[in-house]
């Protein structure tokens, strides 16, 4: 299968990185061109059906990419945003977006997004044709259901009343004495009917992991993180969050745990 790609990045030399790097993934996908600015982008949409996939810097030599949309129609394509901001990404993801990679791009987030294309194509059972090229636009609906379905939000008893805490606020859920309890960045605790089980399938992986039987950590409540006897991890979080008990990662998911850290 030969897939088709357009790179629109205003610095060359990460403009050729970027394209090596695709290249080095999948040799399926060849890319059509380089272009540097709004202008040109508009012209090569207006011209070109193909491609279906586009690899986008945000900030462009002559303006924000998201003007381009107002001019050209990309709804049969995939955009993968590259950028150096992460300001963008609600902006983004109201476009065809597929993902949302923060430069220096790793080889790893990229084999990510080319797994998550794949599932999202397994997920309504397409089957594709060596000459026909991915309908990335239904792609890209896919892959935006699949991220919507996280929660956003959860609904706490407050004496006669109920309160919506997002769930971005929450820096940790921890159970004691059977209770999950929900505890916030600003150190507020909040009881929940939730378990720790049925909260993994609920949260963004991206954003919230389970440590162990007791917790599970936002990402950026996390401080740091300290080796522990037996090859296991302690977490540290920010300080003012710490509970009252020990965070201990097992060495069966410390590896686990790191790999998440490290993206």
């Amino acid at each position: 299968m030969n897939y088709k790609a357009l790179i629109v990045e205003d610095e060359p030399l990460l403009s050729r990185a970027l394209r090596k790097q695709i290249e080095n993934l999948r040799p399926d996908i060849t890319i059509d061109d380089e272009l540097r600015t709004v202008e040109d982008t508009v012209k090569w949409l207006k011209n070109n059906p193909d491609p279906a996939l586009i690899f986008m810097d945000i900030q462009l030599a002559d303006g924000i990419c998201f003007s381009i949309f107002d001019q050209a129609d990309a709804s049969n394509k995939a955009i993968i945003f590259t950028t150096a901001y992460n300001e963008y990404a609600i902006e983004a993801f109201d476009i065809n977006s597929v993902a949302y990679l923060l430069k220096p791009i790793k080889t790893e987030d990229l084999k990510k997004v080319f797994a998550k294309l794949e599932k999202a194509s397994m997920a309504f059972d397409q089957q594709i044709a060596s000459t026909t090229l991915i309908d990335y636009s239904r792609l890209a609906e896919e892959v935006t259901r699949q991220q919507n379905r996280f929660r956003k939000r959860f609904l706490v008893a407050k004496a006669d009343s109920y309160k919506q805490i997002p769930a971005e606020d929450i820096a940790y859920f921890m159970v004691e004495d059977k209770i999950t309890i929900a505890a916030t960045f600003q150190n507020q605790q909040h009881i929940i009917d939730w378990t720790l089980s049925d909260l993994e399938e609920e949260l963004n992986p991206n954003d919230f992991m389970r440590m162990n039987r007791q917790f599970i950590i936002n990402l950026n409540a996390i401080d740091r993180v300290e080796n522990y006897f037996n090859s296991k991890l302690v977490i540290k979080l920010i300080p003012g969050l710490e509970p009252s008990e020990r965070i201990v990662v097992s060495r069966e998911k410390a590896t686990m745990v790191k790999n998440w850290l490290d993206r």
